[in-house]
This record gives C-alpha cells, sequence and structure tokens, in this order.
C-alpha cells in the first residue's frame, strides 16, 4: 500500500538568466524556508516533501513525468502542494502549478515566498493557485493542512465567488527557537555550494538564525517585515553541531538579513564557537553601522572567514535617497576595519540607481579602489514587486516592463533620470572590468591565497567574471 502525503512542497526549477554574473559564479543555496515548514508539518503528524526541482530535473520539460513517479510512489489523491514563488523566477513557479493542475485538478495548491506575498492577486488570478500564504508560513500552512476555513486563517488570500479576499496578516513567531531544526535530510545536501568566493573549505551549508530586518532600504522587499526575531545562541549552536555530526560541514553561511543587529548575541555566539573549540569557518551578512573593532576582533577570532556589506553607493545623496541610515565615512570605516581585522570583505555596488549618473560610477570606482575591498558584487537597481521602490515606479510610470524574469538585477527595467538602459547595462559590465582586470587588485588577490580550495576558486573567478564581461561584449 501506497504511503499517503499530507503535503508535498516544491522549490521551482531555474535558471540564472544570461547576462547575470549569477549564472557564472553561483551554485544552489538550498530551500532553507521550505525545509523549515517540513519540520514543523512533519512534528505533528502531517507527513510533509519537499523537493528542490532545481536538484530532481534537468529542464522544467520535465516536471510531468517528475510528478507521474510521485504518484507511482506515493499517495498523494488528496495531497496539498505548496510552490516558493520569487519573482525573477515567478514563471517557472506557474509552471509547476499548470502541471500540477491538470494532472490533480481536485488537489488544493498554495503559493507562498515573496512574489506570492506582495503580488497575490496576480498569482490567484492565474486560477492555477488556490491560496496564497502570506509571509511567515508554519502556523498558516498547519491551518490549511489542518482543514481550518479560509475565513478563519490569518495570513491567506485566495478567490471567493470571484472576488479577490485577504485575511488579516497573521503575527509573527517570537519564540523562534519554538521552532525544530531545518530537515536537511529532505535535500540532497551533496548538491549544494555556497556562491563562488564565500568560502575556503567544503563541505558548506547555510542556515538562518533570525527573521525580519529593521532596515528601511526603499529597493528591498521584506517577507517578514522589519520586526526582528532571533534564535538563541544555544539554538544556532545545536544546528551547527547537527549539521557537523550529519554533513561533516566545514563552512557556515549565515544567511540572515542582517547577523549583526544584536552586538550582544554575536559575541556571545563567538564566544561559543571558540570555547566549544568548533572549527567552522563562516561568513554572514552586516550593517555598516553595527560593526566596530571590538566586533570585528571577536568574530575573526571564532573564525569567521568573510562578511558581506550592501554598501550599494559611495555617493551621500544616493544613499540618502536608498533610505541606507548610514554615512560614506562610516562605510571607509569599517571597510578598512574588517581588513585590518583580517576578514575578508565582500561589498555590494549597484549600478542604475534613479540619479545615477556617470560621474556616480566614476566615483564608485575611485572609492572602491582607494579602500580595497576583497570582492565586489554589484546589481542593477531593481523595483522589485514589496519595496518602496516597485510602488514608487509603478505610481510614477517608470517601469518599462513586467516580465518577471527580467527582475534578476541584471536588466535595467526602469527609466532613471540621466541614464539609458544602454548605459545601465554598460556600468553593470564595466564595474566588474574595472575593479578586478589590473595589477593592483591582482597582487593583493593572489597575496590572499592559502589553501588549495581557494587557489582553485581564484583560478575560476577570474575566468567566469572574465566571460560573464565578454558576453554583453558579443550581443
Amino acid at each position: 500500500m501506497k504511503e499517503s502525503i499530507s503535503c508535498i512542497l516544491f522549490s521551482p526549477h531555474f535558471e540564472y538568466v544570461k547576462g547575470s554574473i549569477y549564472r557564472e559564479v553561483s551554485n544552489l543555496d538550498p530551500p532553507l524556508g521550505l525545509i523549515c515548514l517540513s519540520a514543523y508539518l512533519n512534528e505533528r503528524n502531517f507527513k510533509t516533501l519537499v523537493y528542490d526541482l532545481n536538484v530532481e530535473i534537468n529542464s522544467n520539460t520535465e516536471i510531468n513525468n517528475f510528478l507521474s513517479e510521485l504518484k507511482l510512489k506515493y499517495n498523494i489523491s488528496e495531497t496539498i502542494f505548496g510552490i516558493s514563488f520569487l519573482t525573477p523566477y515567478a514563471y517557472a513557479s506557474y509552471k509547476i502549478a499548470e502541471e500540477l493542475r491538470k494532472r490533480f485538478p481536485n488537489n488544493l495548491i498554495i503559493a507562498g515566498a515573496a512574489h506570492a506575498t506582495f503580488m497575490a492577486e496576480e498569482v490567484l488570478n492565474s486560477k492555477l493557485v488556490d491560496v496564497v500564504v502570506h509571509g511567515e508560513g508554519e502556523l498558516t500552512l498547519f491551518d490549511i493542512i489542518s482543514g481550518k476555513s479560509f475565513n478563519e486563517i490569518d495570513g491567506i488570500s485566495y478567490i471567493k465567488e470571484n472576488k479577490f479576499i485577504r485575511n488579516p496578516d497573521r503575527e509573527r513567531i517570537k519564540d523562534l527557537d519554538s521552532l525544530p531544526i531545518p530537515e536537511y535530510k529532505q535535500l540532497k545536501m551533496n548538491k549544494y555550494k555556497p556562491i563562488l568566493g564565500s568560502y575556503r573549505k567544503l563541505p558548506a551549508a547555510n542556515i538562518i538564525t533570525s527573521r525580519g530586518c529593521p532596515g528601511k532600504c526603499n529597493f528591498c522587499c521584506k517577507t517578514f517585515g522589519q520586526k526582528v526575531s532571533y534564535k538563541s545562541v544555544d539554538k544556532i549552536i545545536e544546528e551547527i553541531k547537527f549539521l557537523k555530526s550529519n554533513y561533516k560541514i566545514k563552512h557556515i553561511n549565515i544567511y540572515d538579513d542582517t547577523f549583526t543587529l544584536k552586538k550582544q548575541r554575536v559575541l556571545d555566539f563567538c564566544e561559543r564557537l571558540i570555547t566549544e573549540n568548533l572549527d567552522i569557518e563562516w561568513t554572514c551578512f552586516a550593517r555598516i553601522d553595527t560593526m566596530d573593532e571590538q566586533i570585528l576582533k571577536k568574530m575573526k577570532k571564532a573564525g569567521c572567514y568573510q562578511i558581506m556589506y550592501g554598501v550599494e553607493n559611495f555617493n551621500q545623496e544616493i544613499l540618502d535617497n536608498l533610505a541606507k541610515g548610514i554615512k560614506v565615512e562610516k562605510i571607509e570605516e569599517v571597510i578598512s576595519a574588517t581588513r585590518k581585522a583580517g576578514i575578508v570583505t565582500r561589498v555590494s555596488v549597484m549600478v542604475g540607481n534613479t540619479i545615477d549618473t556617470w560621474d556616480t560610477y566614476k566615483n564608485n570606482i575611485k572609492a572602491l579602489k582607494k579602500l580595497k575591498p576583497d570582492i565586489l558584487v554589484s546589481s542593477i537597481f531593481t523595483p522589485i514587486p514589496g519595496s518602496k521602490l516597485y510602488e514608487w515606479a509603478k505610481q510614477n510610470n517608470r517601469l518599462l516592463t513586467t516580465d518577471w524574469s527580467k527582475f534578476a538585477g541584471n536588466n535595467s527595467v526602469m527609466k532613471l533620470d540621466y541614464l539609458s538602459q544602454e548605459d545601465v547595462i554598460k556600468q553593470y559590465r564595466k564595474i566588474y572590468s574595472d575593479y578586478y582586470y589590473n595589477l593592483p587588485y591582482f597582487i593583493r588577490r593572489i597575496k590572499r591565497i592559502n589553501s588549495f580550495t581557494e587557489f582553485i576558486n581564484t583560478v575560476k573567478a577570474f575566468f567566469y567574471v572574465l566571460n560573464f564581461i565578454l558576453f554583453r561584449k558579443k550581443m
């Protein structure tokens, strides 16, 4: 007799589009949100499976065959299906929903994650999805699977009698320690690697230790909102020990929006890593205004290998326009202090901001060469649905397209004051060649190599980024 499945959660199969730097340097990241949901549901005796189609199939043409195999293996006649929707890959998510609807017309199909949260009406009007879960999913999905009536469930949207209905938002989970460790066993962990340059030891794994971000950046969509909830240091250490024990993990990427919001929590975390001698290297994302010499020294001692800073620009007017809440002087101070502490500095700088000019670009290159961060990552200023920028662009007729596949940070999709779309794309390519391909940078990079893995990654990065730069020239 085939086992009955309560819920199956899908992460869509996608490919980084041509012309994106991530097509060259990225490996797969595991769908952490889905394995958090499955752990919660399975703990409550609702048999839940997770399938990352990036791993399971080679292209979306194989979805139908994959579903046929699932049907042969399990009883899924009454299974509830959940699909993750992110804006750049929304069409891949719609493809899964379409195939599910054809094959299982009477099963409930749920959409979640950022695009579904902020574009719920669009998703529901496709008639491929029955209900949208907004933001945090554990409690809401549990209510749906438990059979509660839609009108009794906070945090969802649905269509009833041809009318779009959005229920009140659900109160966020305050105690993240109450949630089980994500079900990494649902995934083929050996298939995942972090982005090139963010590690020097493998195997590696990603973890999330908080939800929410208090920042007011106008280009961000905040699926969990501005209120931040945290896992305790005990819970984080428990998860790291679990990953070490079960998957021999040597490197951890902390994928919080900003790991360093609570200084004492970070210091306590570092102290535990040191005293328990866990021998783990790790990276994180940090806000410039949360860093100082004390925390950097402690992080370095505790095995922090790299910190990613969302700098975005070195022009104060543009920083203020982005609502970053930081000063150029503080950026310079923190990047220098991070390098002095011996931690690899990774910075992001966007091109194509609303009031960017070619002078802005030249100023950014000048500042980067002065501060010498180890790694530069760039993207194009993109009005993602759910952000204040998207609403502004929509209201002011600035959107040049709503083809979501072009919202991956590698296309110019918004009318700017001083730059054309061609200018923006040119800057997106040029910033890499201008910063990386010069003798002073080569010398600094070679001096930093201290392991065979890092040597291999350096060689790969040289050719991958070069291929990215040359791609646009061939077009």
